[in-house]
């Protein structure tokens, strides 16, 4: 994949990101009681159409500052595979982070695999796609 398809890609997620009800812009004065909504119809996706399902924990109730970088280094290692991937961006601010026990940003892949940083998941993420059949 290209640079600028890679580019494009993350532009779309950031605008997706800023649409969410969870996002508060980008005041640097967040409020820690913010609770995600983004979750309620998780059980409902439950099987992803096959895919592998990657949810990405950033404090979108804080300014984006704190985690633009983070989600951009993620979506390197997440774009060459995107169509194998169903993704979605959550509050790590939020009742269930909380439950998930999670306290920096991190992704959370098939709801049980914590990575906190973007090389650990480039070098386990073939092996996911692998596991489950998809590449």
């Amino acid at each position: 994949m290209s640079d600028d398809e890679i580019d494009k890609t993350i532009e779309e997620v950031m605008k997706e990101i800023r649409a969410s009800p969870d996002y508060s812009g980008h005041s640097c004065s967040a409020h820690s009681d913010t609770q995600c909504s983004q979750n309620k119809n998780s059980s409902d996706n439950e099987e992803n159409n096959g895919k592998l399902k990657v949810d990405i924990y950033v404090p979108l109730d804080a300014c984006t500052c704190e985690w633009d970088k983070f989600m951009n280094r993620v979506f390197v290692e997440l774009t060459p595979y995107i169509k194998h991937i169903d993704y979605d961006t959550k509050n790590l601010n939020s009742v269930e982070a909380r439950n998930l026990n999670l306290h920096n940003k991190c992704i959370v892949v098939d709801g049980e695999k914590k990575f906190s940083s973007s090389f650990t998941l480039k070098r386990e993420l073939p092996r996911l796609l692998k596991a489950k059949g998809l590449i």
